[in-house]
């Protein structure tokens, strides 16, 4: 029986597109339509995840941040055939994303939907970074209404870097509770869904940018595609309990 609800922050609780389509264009310049911005946040996203959790996961592969995201905008461009890359527009669109998602509201009705799971079950955050940034973000998201300050790991504080399963198993301490009485719900197939299922946790997927399960041994319990699916899950969940 689940008793505690743990959610990644970044990217799962908020939304970055808008951020990024705005800044993308305003950097870029490129006259793009909704569906192809689409394609490429998509693409970016899923480059990114893929890169961040390779980087963390091994130590050979160690990239900064700025690494990350020109290798994501340069796998992008390349796909999609876009012009106007170059070193110092990577590092502009960093600078200017980075900035731009400083400016983050939660998602509509998730403040009904926590307000209901904190009736329910215990909740928790688990979020890769440093532990000033994300208690920032936390704060930002008034998230501070649902989770208090011992409900939260950080990686920084942890010491070990989602995929690492390691911090999985630090919250099931904190709560005291087994890994099969846990549930996690994050984006990232590699950095959430995956260690997450090997510490023994169940686990949401918020899959809204269509990225493949590359583990056929490593099954997500569940998959939601946009943020109503994911609000409707989590309001299913309590109503059983």
């Amino acid at each position: 029986m689940i008793k505690a609800i743990v959610f990644d922050v970044d990217d799962t609780l908020y939304d970055k597109q808008p951020s990024f389509e705005k800044v993308f264009s305003d950097v870029f310049g490129l006259n793009l339509t909704d569906d192809e911005m689409n394609d490429v946040f998509a693409n970016y996203v899923q480059q990114e995840q893929l890169a961040i959790a390779k980087s963390n996961s091994t130590s050979d592969f160690d990239l900064s941040k700025q690494e990350i995201n020109f290798h994501s905008l340069h796998h992008t461009f390349k796909k999609f055939n876009l012009v106007g890359l170059s070193q110092a527009t990577a590092e502009q669109f960093e600078l200017a994303y980075a900035a731009a998602c400083q400016n983050i509201q939660l998602f509509d009705g998730l403040t009904t939907v926590f307000n209901t799971l904190l009736s329910k079950f215990k909740l928790g955050i688990i979020t890769n970074g440093s532990t000033d940034t994300q208690l920032a973000k936390i704060m930002k998201l008034k998230l501070h209404h649902w989770f208090t300050r011992d409900q939260i790991i950080t990686s920084e504080e942890a010491n070990a870097k989602k995929p690492d399963p390691l911090i999985f198993t630090l919250m099931n301490r904190k709560f005291n509770l087994r890994g099969n009485e846990m549930m996690y719900v994050g984006s990232s197939y590699l950095e959430d869904m995956v260690p997450a299922k090997k510490a023994g946790w169940q686990t949401i997927w918020y899959n809204h940018q269509q990225s493949p399960i590359t583990d056929p041994n490593i099954i997500p319990d569940q998959t939601v595609n946009n943020r109503e699916e994911l609000k409707d899950l989590l309001m299913d969940l309590a109503a059983q309990v």
